[in-house]
């Protein structure tokens, strides 16, 4: 038996909106045109020329060596976070959180997060964000509705997975339209946070081989090593708040898989409730290595 979805339990200031959720130093940027000229400006700077010459192998040494040399010049790229204008499938006044790597180099590994009920992206994101930004670009679309008036009005989601799923694929579209070339679906990694991380699996089943890596925090979601296979996931790791109702169905799951021989790993948050411990950019770092090496 699973648990009913939880309601989300978060002390007040992480109950607030987007922009209080968000620590300090972490604080998105908005400006569209900022999260899109650094990496038009790059691009006119990295054109190389083709190397005209009958050794192929050797021009194509020597070019990517010219190309890695101008990378580096460069320097590391702002991360952000950014937070821009998204409308989302209902056309609605929505943005979208993401995360640059601070890696020059292209194309970087997709990551994806859906956030919670009343839990906006820049706390599911913008927690972990030095975690992301050592690993790929992180797109987090806000959800279809708001929780109510006042500081509680925070994103939250009322769609099902498909339409989670639409919104997702909507916005990793926008920011790849604000980023061309930058990043890829290969290897792409599917997070989620409780209502987010239960919807992760089911829309990486309707997909297979789209998301072969799920980080799933704080979700008793069911999982079974044959339906993780038919959907061409690789590896997952669950994460739970040690003090959660949602730890102990994890802790059987972990159990489960691990007796069908399936690549899983489990973090408890300490002293955490049905919210980030202190320590979750550490832990997304280690889980995000985990499900990579598979």
């Amino acid at each position: 038996m699973r648990h009913a979805l939880p309601s989300l339990l978060l002390p007040p200031l992480l109950l607030a909106g987007a922009g209080a959720c968000r620590p300090p130093a972490q604080a998105a940027r908005t400006d569209a045109a900022d999260a899109t000229t650094p990496a038009a400006t790059r691009d006119a700077t990295l054109t190389p020329d083709t190397p005209d010459r009958p050794d192929a192998e050797s021009g194509e040494s020597a070019n990517a060596d010219a190309d890695a040399g101008q990378l580096a010049a460069l320097g590391p790229r702002e991360p952000g976070p950014f937070e821009v204008p998204w409308p989302g499938t209902d056309g609605g006044a929505r943005t979208v959180f993401y995360v640059a790597p601070t890696s020059r180099a292209k194309p970087q590994r997709l990551l994806a997060n859906l956030h919670g009920i009343c839990n906006p992206p820049g706390y599911a994101c913008g927690y972990w964000v030095q975690a992301a930004s050592e690993s790929g670009f992180l797109v987090c679309p806000t959800g279809n509705a708001r929780c109510g008036a006042g500081q509680y009005n925070a994103p939250t989601w009322t769609l099902d997975a498909d339409g989670m799923d639409r919104d997702l694929e909507l916005a990793i579209a926008d920011v790849d339209a604000r980023n061309p070339g930058e990043f890829q679906r290969e290897g792409a990694i599917l997070t989620g946070f409780s209502k987010g991380a239960y919807a992760a699996p089911t829309i990486a089943a309707k997909h297979p081989g789209r998301w072969p890596y799920l980080i799933l925090n704080e979700a008793d979601v069911s999982l079974s090593a044959k339906a993780l296979r038919a959907s061409q996931v690789r590896a997952v790791a669950l994460i739970a708040g040690e003090l959660s109702g949602q730890a102990a169905g994890e802790k059987r799951t972990a159990a489960a898989l691990e007796k069908e021989g399936f690549p899983v790993k489990l973090w408890l948050m300490p002293k955490a409730g049905h919210y980030y411990s202190a320590d979750i950019d550490q832990i997304m770092r280690e889980a995000i290595a985990f499900v990579t090496a598979h």
